[in-house]
């Protein structure tokens, strides 16, 4: 019955290859049971068995079970339930009948017509329910009804059939044993026919084996990570949940780690992808002996792990666990001859403290490790209520942000720059403003860095350098404009295009024009950043470094890239004149623009002092309070026409 059964579930080929195997099988079942039962029969006269019979009677439940069980494939059910199912009843009753006839009785044969219509009735209808009982089934592994129903199919067809077959002894004719021809093709038959029930059960009991052997290699590739083998996203989300319902019943704590790979996007830039897979490897292999024996290592993203640790609750043995972590997971990486260095951040939150259920802990876990990739030295940090606060707070921010974006609710401050010599104005710098509804004047440091990570800061630059150049066009043409580029704006091939419309749209000249960019933005895309300045130089337009000092310093960068002016960062000029260290920097400075031909500017100015001895030392120019804060266009234009008339007079 379980070959039956495969037979209506298979599709294809294969279906025809399980009912071949299922009637040959049950059909030589059948077969045997009623030649078996017959060795018991004991009629008191001789007895012989014709050998053509015999054998056909063994071949009629074969095709019949393959012509019954191909009817009952259809979907009709009545179809495949009553001729289907009475197909292989009729199989049934056909091969005990006509091996009826082969068993040749020497004596006066009769039956008895009732018995047998009754045998026929009883055979179909019983096959019939269990081919009804084998589709309600399905591939379900109870199927003791229908095989009760086709076993007692077969038995009370025979020994109905038997009831209606009597014989008597003809007189003067005794009963002898059973010939030895007879015993011996008995017992050969029978053993023929056991030789194929146990080939058929064999290869079920194979094909099963097969089948959970597959079973079990689908679920492991359903629930493990291909490249890594570690357990996957499904698997993970799957033992959280578990994890947080144990909890429930039995108040088990645990931890929850989610870990971020640091600075592994260049290892796939720089040596391939390939590279970067058996880094991921790696990295697995070293988390899995990192954490304790039975906690779950999962990987849930590109570059992104998490750790269930058992059994854990304390935030002491949770730092520590996190801290080896981070400092295995940040040794070198030997691949393939190359060393690929990387570094992991780790949130850490715990059950129940920091929640009991598994989207609050994956939540608060992601702020927890959010926070610790933004800060200075990444580690690893555990949840607090704080980092929840400021996450809220950077999410209305975000919110905010692109509205302001969508309203283009920014303005532009101008802080004016004067010659140190002639106390002149040279020009003023673009700043840019965002005063929220809600929240009122919002810090630049703030906003610009969300605006790069949103992808927005593209489009406000384009916004303010066009409004810039067309506020700067009314000035004196004598004055220039300055305006901060975004490092990435810097890789934005669109950024020349950009800078060109807005100067034609406003028809303000291009070598009024400085873009001020910052040391950072110079990092990591040489090739890119240079071919983006070398094409803005072309146009006359005019570069200079901002903040100079405060990141990485370099002076190939004053060397190799096209820089017209070097920026002094306020936080040096801020201790002048007094602190010796910030007075010899900005000297160094100064005398390193000279001989590079550049112009220097101080910013951040703010007393007398400050003045005198950033313009003794030789900068160029000047800005900061002590000459003016930052003011709107319509302010700005009136104060250079306030210095216009005053050269005049």
């Amino acid at each position: 019955m379980k070959l039956f059964q495969r037979t209506l579930t298979e599709t294809g080929a294969a279906r025809f290859q399980w009912c071949f195997l299922s009637a040959f099988t049950a059909g030589s079942a059948i077969w045997a049971t009623h030649f078996i039962a017959m060795l018991g029969y004991r009629p008191d006269v001789p007895v012989t068995l014709d050998g053509t019979l015999t054998v056909l009677s063994a071949l009629i439940p074969v095709g019949g079970i393959a012509l019954g069980l191909m009817v009952a494939w259809t979907r009709n059910r009545f179809i495949s339930v009553f001729t289907g199912g009475g197909i292989i009843g009729l199989s049934i009753a056909t091969m005990h009948y006509v091996g009826m006839f082969a068993y040749r009785a020497d004596g006066i044969v009769r039956w008895l017509p009732d018995y047998v219509i009754a045998s026929l009735f009883l055979s179909v209808i019983f096959s019939a329910l269990a081919i009804d009982q084998l589709r309600k089934t399905g591939a379900a592994n109870n199927i003791f009804l229908p095989a009760g129903l086709f076993a007692a199919a077969i038995i009370i067809l025979h020994f109905t059939g038997m009831a209606a077959f009597t014989v008597t002894p003809l007189p003067g004719v005794q009963a002898g044993a059973d010939s030895e021809a007879f015993v011996a093709l008995a017992a050969a038959v029978a053993m023929v026919a056991l030789f194929i029930i146990c080939a058929g059960i064999s290869t079920h009991l194979l094909e099963r084996r097969t089948k959970s052997k597959s079973d079990q290699r689908l679920q492991h590739i359903a629930l493990h990570d291909a490249l890594t083998e570690v357990a996957n996203r499904r698997a993970f989300t799957e033992a959280l949940r578990i994890e947080c319902d144990k909890f429930d019943k039995f108040g088990r704590p645990f931890a929850l780690l989610m870990i971020d790979l640091d600075s592994f996007k260049p290892i796939n830039d720089t040596l391939g992808h390939p590279v970067g897979d058996i880094v991921l490897q790696k990295v697995a292999w070293r988390l899995r002996h990192a954490v304790r024996r039975g906690d779950m290592v999962a990987r849930i993203g590109g570059d992104e792990f998490a750790v269930i640790a058992y059994d854990l609750n304390s935030e002491d043995e949770a730092n520590v666990l996190a801290a080896r972590v981070v400092e295995i997971l940040g040794r070198p990486y030997i691949v393939q001859g190359q060393v690929a260095e990387i570094g992991a951040s780790v949130g850490i939150s715990l059950s129940p403290d920091h929640g009991s259920d598994p989207e609050t802990l994956v939540q608060n876990t992601d702020i927890a490790l959010y926070t610790a990739k933004r800060a200075d030295e990444r580690g690893y940090r555990l949840f607090e209520l704080a980092m929840q606060e400021a996450t809220q707070r950077r999410r209305l921010l975000e919110v905010d942000l692109r509205r302001a974006c969508m309203r283009e609710d920014f303005h532009i401050a101008y802080q004016p720059v004067i010659d140190s010599a002639t106390g002149a104005f040279t020009g003023a710098e673009a700043l840019l403003r965002w005063t929220c509804p809600e929240r009122g004047n919002v810090e630049p440091s703030e906003f610009i860095p969300i605006a790069e990570e949103l992808g927005l800061i593209s489009r406000i630059g384009a916004s303010v350098l066009k409004q810039a150049c067309h506020d700067a066009a009314s000035w004196p043409e004598h004055l220039d404009l300055a305006v901060n580029i975004s490092p990435v704006q810097l890789l934005d091939p669109r950024l020349p295009q950009t800078v060109i419309q807005a100067l034609d749209d406003a028809g303000f000249p291009a070598s009024r024009l400085e873009l001020e960019i910052t040391e950072t933005a110079l990092l990591g895309n040489d090739e890119i950043v240079m071919r983006t300045l070398t094409k803005l130089r072309e146009f006359g337009i005019r570069i200079s470094l901002d903040d100079f000092g405060t990141g990485y310093s370099s002076l190939s960068y004053l060397h190799r890239f096209p820089i017209n002016r070097i920026k002094i960062d306020k936080s040096f000029v801020r201790q002048l004149p007094a602190d010796a260290g910030s007075a010899s920097i900005v000297r160094a400075i100064a005398q390193l623009g000279q001989s590079l031909q550049m112009k220097i500017t101080a910013e951040g100015i703010e007393t007398d002092e400050q003045m005198e001895f950033i313009a003794e030392h030789g900068c160029n120019d000047i800005q900061g309070f002590l000459i003016s804060r930052p003011i709107d266009a319509t302010k700005i234009v009136g104060l250079f026409q306030r210095e216009k008339r005053k050269a005049v007079a």
